[in-house]
């Protein structure tokens, strides 16, 4: 057989071997661009925890409202920054939702400082973040499902307001 004739007869196996690859190719991608933007939700929401915990840190307000730290609270009826707030601004690529941040406070261990029903300095504020990551591509969707996602973070309070 001439190398001619070889070549001509082998021609159609790169095509055949392209095919079968190329499917786990665009898995494989398509795999590191949901795993990307599921590092990047997690990231977001573990941002908002901590933004929440700050605001909490110093202002107890829960409502709902903007967050507008610039802005001095001097009435709790006329808050501009509260804790869920600043939390669902610093998530808001992600559409958080109130529902989406819980506060709670605790005693510090191995004290005598009670937190409830009344915040009081040293009380530790932990503030949870939640989301529902679900991958964008049919492909990944079909094999992961959608994942909860939670991240908290705690901080002393420093000053009790209101």
């Amino acid at each position: 057989m001439t190398p001619l004739r070889r070549r001509r007869s082998e021609g159609g196996q790169g095509l055949i071997e392209f095919a079968l690859v190329f499917p786990v190719i665009v898995f494989v991608v398509v795999g590191f661009i949901e795993l990307g933007r599921a590092v990047y939700s997690y990231t977001t929401i573990t941002n908002a925890a901590r933004q929440g915990a700050r605001v909490a840190a110093v202002n107890q307000l829960t409502t709902f409202a903007e967050c507008d730290e610039t802005r001095p609270i001097e009435a709790p009826d006329d808050a501009h920054w509260t804790i869920v707030g600043c939390a669902i601004k610093a998530g808001v690529s992600l559409g958080l939702q109130p529902s989406d941040v819980t506060v709670s406070y605790a005693a510090p261990p191995d004290t005598t400082v009670t937190c409830s029903p009344t915040v009081h300095v040293g009380c530790i504020a932990s503030v949870t973040v939640t989301y529902g990551y679900a991958p964008s591509t049919p492909l990944v969707s079909g094999v992961v499902p959608t994942i909860a996602m939670t991240s908290t973070s705690e901080m002393p309070v420093e000053r009790v307001f209101p």
